[in-house]
């Protein structure tokens, strides 16, 4: 469906700037993964609404993504799928708040310890959409252990101030956690 609506406007762009069939080729990618994002955003809005962890989401996107960005990862082979792991994702990761609660120390200590050894022995991985060029890994790497070193550093930070944030260090040590463990792609 996505990939339909995607494939529709790029034609609709590419006619009125009289492009390419490759020039649209690139439009339609662009849509698609601009409105595969939106889409999932909006239904994990949708739950975090329904099970009142709006807070919870926000930190999911901040350290999943933060850490995601430059580390990559396990890459989902459709929209359904991709949709399905985020919500997955989402939901284990708040919940690991609501129930890991009072192993807290021990999510963060194992949580931390764990994402910077992934990070460091596995990032980046490449997708078959993305691959990289070896200045690119070069950098991607530097900047995934960087991300995992500030994220980690944040999260201490919000477990020093876990009275005051509700205890939502769990939800954030979870979430580089999953991150950490889509890694492991192959």
């Amino acid at each position: 469906m996505i990939n339909k609506i995607s494939l529709l406007l790029s034609d609709g762009i590419g006619v009125k700037l009289n492009s390419s069939d490759d020039e649209k080729a690139v439009y339609a990618y662009a849509i698609e993964v601009l409105l595969s994002l939106f889409v999932n955003l909006m239904l994990l809005l949708c739950v975090a609404h329904i099970v009142n962890k709006k807070w919870e989401l926000l930190i999911f996107i901040i350290f999943f993504s933060g850490l995601r960005t430059y580390a990559g990862g396990y890459h989902a082979k459709t929209h359904i799928e991709c949709i399905a792991l985020s919500m997955l994702g989402f939901v284990t990761c708040a919940l690991c708040g609501v129930y890991l609660r009072a192993y807290g120390e021990i999510v963060l200590i194992f949580g931390l310890l764990f994402s910077l050894f992934m990070v460091f022995k596995l990032a980046p991985v490449e997708s078959e959409n993305k691959p990289l060029s070896k200045s690119e890994r070069k950098k991607y790497k530097m900047i995934s252990r960087a991300s995992v070193v500030a994220l980690s550093f944040a999260v201490i930070i919000l477990y020093v101030l876990r009275v005051k944030t509700d205890y939502i260090y769990v939800t954030a040590a979870a979430s580089m956690v999953v991150e950490s463990v889509s890694l492991l792609k192959k």
